[in-house]
């Protein structure tokens, strides 16, 4: 089995030898099983220039003065956890009572750096989302502390969204009193699956039966949000397995349950494994597909679920899913923490992945910078194409109206391909993913961002306007996709 990595990879090489709008094009055959040889990317989007360390630092250093001006959000990141899952590629840290202490102090003075800046304090943060790692192993007095501080210094709307990441394991009533206490009002846990034989392969801690009965007692109480992840694809799952899955989550008292497919990652503990035979291997995009289509239908037949995006379901009014939703778009977030990654005026950062360099530099009064990618021209455009392709159903007029452009004739010919191989329906303006294409979503937000870059580099005399960041006037469309056809044949 490859690993995701050599897929993505796979896909590249297609692009970079056609170049060519039938690069972007599906297998018409069987768009659920194969409509794409690979996944193109875990999160969609137009890729950035990197900016190394000092210069990074010294530009965000200016920027930090300037006012945000998109709608706001905040990242907040825990590097530990207190054992590794094989399929993990986010494991950081081992986790100590101490560890927990110390990076608490620290993350506090984090906080407190651009307290009172622009780019951190001049408009509502809408939510706020504390992810690793894992957040909830961290101590009661320290869930305190952190939260008071984030209150403190960081404009929280009035409505924000609070979320609180983390797995049932250690869990306790004092941690979740510490949460309530600080205003989190959705708790976000990573279940992955009900299976015990595949829970203990892949070394999660705690069983079904205890998962089962602490997701019943944290149901019980209002206002607070509880959403769970589930993956699909783990060695073992197909069949029976998944079902199980679906249907237990289905039935309980939660609000919200987001399904994902596994990667395998080339690094990953589970790759090794499955590379030395320790382990089966895991679902191939078929058999994936085949799982996500199961799961629409249990949620969309089940009258208590409701769709959000792609692969989130809602099942009461609690659960919005704004972080995730804002955070694939263009809106600025502003990230906290070893290791945590945001963006701000289309430049987008990773922090500091080890631990003692990131202390050292907030313990300086250093944002902790590690790497910087500046955007590309038509960022925003790029980044606000991609999400609405990732979400669910999508509009090219509207999303090309809010930009004061036409983008749905220069990409009409992949959009009517992909309805031609039965991964879009198309009704009046709106574009809507079929249940093929809702398991392909990703990529297809990759490469319709992919195409529209490529048609806008196919014009020499191309300028972009840098008030507006037109990619071009409605009048120039058809004249270029006419120029653009031309070449290919």
């Amino acid at each position: 089995m490859a690993s995701f990595e050599m897929g993505v990879q796979l896909l590249k090489n297609m692009l970079i030898k056609k170049k060519s709008y039938s690069a972007f094009f599906a297998d018409e055959s069987d768009a659920l099983h194969k409509a794409f040889p690979a996944k193109a990317t875990v999160h969609a989007g137009p890729f950035g220039i990197p900016m190394l360390w000092n210069s990074a630092r010294n530009f965000l250093e200016k920027k930090s003065f300037e006012p945000r001006k998109t709608e706001g959000i905040a990242y907040v990141h825990t590097p530990f956890c207190e054992s590794r899952c094989l399929f993990c590629m986010f494991y950081q840290n081992p986790y100590s009572k101490e560890a927990s202490n110390a990076y608490t102090n620290t993350l506090i003075k984090e906080f407190e750096l651009w307290n009172g800046r622009a780019a951190q304090n001049s408009a509502p943060i809408k939510a706020l989302y504390f992810g690793g790692g894992t957040p909830t192993a961290l101590e009661a007095s320290d869930i305190r502390k952190i939260l008071g501080a984030a209150r403190k210094n960081l404009p929280l709307a009035k409505d924000c969204e609070i979320t609180f990441e983390g797995r049932v394991h250690g869990f306790s009533d004092e941690k979740l009193e510490a949460c309530l206490e600080g205003g989190v009002n959705r708790l976000s846990i990573g279940v992955q699956t009900f299976n015990p034989e595949i829970r203990r392969e892949m070394q999660r801690l705690d069983s079904p039966e205890f998962i089962i009965h602490r997701l019943e007692e944290l149901g019980e109480h209002d206002n607070l949000a509880v959403v769970i992840d589930l993956l699909f694809g783990f060695p073992g799952q197909k069949g029976k397995v998944w079902t199980k899955d679906l249907r237990i989550a289905a039935e309980l008292p939660i609000d919200g349950v987001d399904c994902y497919q596994l990667n395998v990652f080339e690094k990953s503990p589970l790759n090794t494994r499955i590379k030395s035979g320790l382990c089966e291997p895991a679902a191939t995009l078929a058999e994936a597909a085949d799982m996500y289509a199961e799961s629409v239908e249990k949620f969309s037949s089940h009258p208590d679920w409701h769709r959000l995006t792609n692969t989130h379901w809602a099942k009461t009014p609690l659960e919005r899913n704004l972080y995730n939703r804002l955070a694939k778009g263009p809106s600025d977030c502003l990230p906290f923490g070893c290791g945590a990654g945001g963006k701000l005026f289309g430049y987008s950062w990773m922090q500091e992945r080890k631990l003692a360099k990131w202390s050292d530099m907030v313990d300086k009064g250093l944002k902790p910078v590690f790497v910087m990618m500046k955007p590309q021209e038509h960022w925003t455009l790029m980044r606000t194409l991609a999400s609405s392709v990732e979400s669910g159903p999508f509009n090219l007029c509207e999303i090309g109206g809010n930009f004061n452009v036409d983008i749905e004739k220069p990409l009409k010919p992949v959009m009517d391909q992909w309805i031609k191989a039965g991964l879009l329906e198309k009704s009046g303006d709106l574009y809507s993913p079929t249940v093929a294409g809702q398991f392909w979503y990703v990529t297809m937000a990759q490469l319709a961002t992919e195409a529209l870059t490529m048609i806008i580099s196919k014009d020499d005399s191309f300028k972009a306007d840098p008030i507006t960041q037109s990619v071009y006037s409605p009048n120039q469309a058809e004249a270029w996709l006419k120029t653009i056809n031309k070449r290919e044949k």
